[in-house]
């Protein structure tokens, strides 16, 4: 006969050890002086949750209100009071409780340069059991991620702005969708969040105006702004120079001659074949064709020289050197060439071959609104083992400095373009 000895088990009533009640305990204690000053705070949170809420018409309320009760009690103050304080209390209980429900949709595109107003196309719909009545819809002025306890002018963003004014919808019946366009203009180059989109309700009779948060987890990237003629004398000198050298490379290209044919009617003259159709006696035109894709390499040199000083991580010339770059690649695609970029900053297409990608034209200007600063060695590394692999294809390098600086010699295949941003002065 066996007996079994079982283990006390000190657990209270609720099921808890001592060590979980400790722990509760001091979890508590902790919690205290934040609910203790939640507690007191309250009555100035509510102010502040109304003062915010409020417009013009329901201050007008207020006011009259404060202003019957300095007045002799009688009729008909004690009427109106009654009335503005019962329109001040019920607006606002009703304004929460008709607050809009809505799911957003937006259709974005890959990418947008820095400056450019961009259109969103928004669906809005309606997921509550009651219309949604007299709201605007808008863009979030406020950098994402930033509290909103902080002040008004350190809330503002710097990388966006709303270039259009808030969208006003009188009525959106329950299940119903509609389409607004709001605008949106990015000052910064790179991967950029959208701000959140901003509702906000005004009924009834836009007594107080309900604000409501939608954040966006979509993300858009922001690419160098091409350069225009128009802009400056240093963005003209460089378009001047870009279409020489494209014009000199195409020009030099001449036609393959690849038979002849039976003439045909309005083929050129200059295509005629003379020695063939008086020896044969029918008329004989000469076919010629353009020869075959060529190929181009650009490199783009991201070396920050001694003279470049960045401040609040942006750089006037590398800025400008970006956007010289993204001007050369819309040139570029418009002609029938293979177009390859190599980014010297690109740590991760080093140790392929030549650090060369090829890709669609935007993919590019995508791949341009990532790309830093780095140091001149490691872009003169980059440059070197890049042209090693070139052989003689005609190859355009990029860069904020001259070609001097550059240690190794160029092959004569290589034209070397120095980017200058205007004078600031």
């Amino acid at each position: 006969m066996s007996i079994a000895f079982q283990q006390p088990n000190f657990r209270t009533s609720r099921g808890k050890t001592p060590k979980k009640l400790i722990g509760s305990f001091f979890r508590l204690l902790w919690r205290a002086p934040l609910l203790a000053f939640k507690v007191l705070t309250l009555p100035f949170r509510i102010v502040r949750w109304l003062r915010q809420s409020m417009t013009v018409a329901s201050g007008t309320l207020l006011v009259v209100s404060i202003a019957s009760l300095n007045i002799i009690w009688g009729y008909p103050w004690l009427g109106i009071f009654s009335a503005c304080f019962s329109m001040f209390f019920l607006g606002r209980i009703l304004s929460t409780l008709m607050r809009p429900k809505l799911d957003y949709h937006l259709s974005l595109p890959r990418s947008v340069p820095v400056g450019h107003d961009l259109a969103i196309p928004i669906r809005c719909r309606n997921r509550g059991r009651f219309p949604a009545l007299q709201f605007l819809i808008s863009f979030d002025r406020r950098r994402p991620g930033k509290r909103k306890w902080f002040r008004r002018r350190s809330r503002v963003s710097r990388t966006h702005q709303a270039s259009s004014p808030p969208r006003p919808i009188s009525i959106l019946e329950a299940g119903r969708t509609q389409s607004v366009t709001s605008s949106i203009c990015f000052n910064e180059r790179g991967k950029q969040y959208l701000p959140a989109i901003v509702t906000r309700s005004y009924f009834p009779f836009y007594l107080f105006q309900v604000t409501q948060l939608h954040p966006l987890n979509e993300e858009i990237a922001v690419t160098p702004r091409p350069l225009s003629r128009g802009e400056d004398e240093m963005a003209r000198g460089f378009l001047e120079s870009m279409g020489e050298w494209s014009h000199r490379l195409l020009s030099g290209d001449a036609l393959d001659y690849t038979g002849s044919r039976e003439y045909e009617v309005g083929m050129p003259v200059r295509r005629w074949d003379f020695n063939s159709w008086a020896r044969l006696g029918n008329r004989i035109g000469r076919e010629f064709q353009y020869p075959s894709l060529q190929q181009i390499y650009l490199i783009l040199d991201t070396t920050l020289t001694n003279e470049q000083i960045p401040f609040d991580d942006w750089n006037p010339d590398f800025e400008r050197l970006l956007s010289a770059a993204a001007t050369a690649i819309l040139d570029l695609s418009k002609i029938r060439v293979n177009l390859h970029l190599c980014v010297t900053c690109d740590e991760n297409r080093r140790q392929e071959t030549g650090g060369f990608i090829q890709l669609d034209t935007e993919s590019m200007l995508i791949h341009l609104a990532d790309a830093s600063t780095t140091d001149s060695e490691s872009c003169d590394e980059q440059i070197e083992t890049a042209l090693d692999g070139v052989h003689q294809t005609p190859t355009l390098i990029l860069s904020n400095r001259e070609s001097d600086s550059y240690p190794y010699s160029l092959p004569r295949s290589v034209h070397w373009l120095r980017i200058q941003a205007p004078d600031q002065s």
